[in-house]
């Protein structure tokens, strides 16, 4: 093959590999490119490859998008980890190394990460990241992150000889101490061990007793008095939260009712969401508590979050409806973030009544 040919055929593969759903589909591109150079098409490799791809409608450049996935990864994990408080990185890196952890916790930061991929308008790398891509990831990153412990400290707090190999070259006497001190002090540090341990590995509870769900804790919970800013006008309270809370989200308006303003209420000891108050034609008083996906991380050191919402609104146009005996929710995504619609009386229609501009 002469240096042209070559130089051809690897032009070709380049722009068969960016439109290509698999490597299987991206070589039958090239195997139908060359066809055509035999035939005497000679057109540009582009242009070529461009054709051909019409005759396979699942070319989209899947392939691509998944093979981004790693570098996207790279670069999102060390950021994302940033922003969780101590406790919930803790967390997280205990699921993806031990087998026996919650799987919902990996769950929720898959769902995490691909928001937040969304976010930066990596939007096909987000629909094909896998959960054993993001744990390849976590691996990748708590080996290249984490420091191994210092040879100094190593020597000071092991002691001489423990874990060491067998010729090792010094050997100091060893103090022994009486057995009644030996069997207090392995007492005393299995309970410190057994303390830290649950310190570290117990989900944090109120009152002592088991976690509340989130989003039934939002359902009940409602700002008393006047709302903290007045106003019927949506973009003023996307400004008003956007002060207050330093986060730009969209606020809709209601079909055939009205928008009153909007509240800040605290869910559990610090979580401080926005709750938007609105008034349908006939009296009734419905409120809209916006949460985003970042707030999943935070939320689940004091509650449990409910996995089956979190899979049923991950497609944008799908909701969630609960019919509990105190109230009629209904829970929704919008872009990035966590809509939960809440009223007193049955509503089928009520997603309905919000509407984005």
């Amino acid at each position: 093959m002469n240096i042209d040919a070559r130089a051809d055929l690897e032009d070709l593969f380049v722009y068969a590999q960016l439109v290509a759903s698999n490597s299987e589909e991206a070589a039958e591109l090239l195997a139908m490119a060359t066809r055509a150079r035999r035939q005497g098409d000679h057109r540009p490799a582009a242009d070529l490859v461009q054709a051909l791809a019409r005759d396979l409608p699942e070319a989209d450049g899947g392939w691509l998008a998944r093979r981004q996935v790693p570098a996207a990864l790279a670069d999102m994990l060390p950021r994302i980890m940033m922003r969780l408080n101590p406790k919930r990185r803790l967390t997280i890196v205990r699921a993806f190394r031990e087998a026996d952890s919650d799987p919902g916790d990996r769950s929720v930061f898959l769902i995490s990460v691909r928001r937040a991929l969304e976010s930066e308008g990596m939007h096909s790398v987000a629909q094909r990241l896998t959960l054993d891509a993001l744990e390849e990831a976590m691996r990748r990153y708590l080996r290249e992150s984490m420091a191994p412990v210092p040879e100094a400290l190593e020597d000071a707090l092991i002691p001489s000889g423990a874990g060491k190999p067998s010729g090792s070259a010094r050997t100091p006497h060893k103090r022994r101490f009486p057995l009644s001190a030996r069997i207090a002090t392995g007492l005393l540090v299995i309970l410190l061990a057994s303390a830290i341990g649950t310190w570290i590995t117990a989900p944090p509870s109120e009152n002592g007793g088991m976690r509340p769900e989130l989003f039934d804790r939002m359902s009940i919970a409602e700002a008393k008095g006047a709302p903290d800013f007045n106003g019927n006008n949506p973009e003023q309270v996307e400004r008003f939260i956007q002060d207050r809370l330093g986060w730009k989200l969209s606020v809709p308006r209601m079909d055939g009712g009205t928008l009153n303003g909007v509240s800040l209420v605290t869910i559990g000891s610090h979580l401080e969401l926005p709750q938007i108050r609105y008034e349908t034609a006939d009296g009734t008083e419905i409120l809209l508590t916006v949460l985003d996906y970042r707030h999943l991380e935070d939320a689940r050191t004091e509650f449990l979050v409910d996995r089956g919402i979190l899979e049923q609104i991950a497609e944008t146009g799908q909701v969630d409806v609960r019919n509990a005996p105190d109230f009629f929710r209904v829970t929704w995504r919008f872009r990035d973030d966590i809509y939960v619609a809440v009223t007193d009386e049955v509503n089928p229609d009520l997603r309905s009544l919000f509407l984005f501009e």
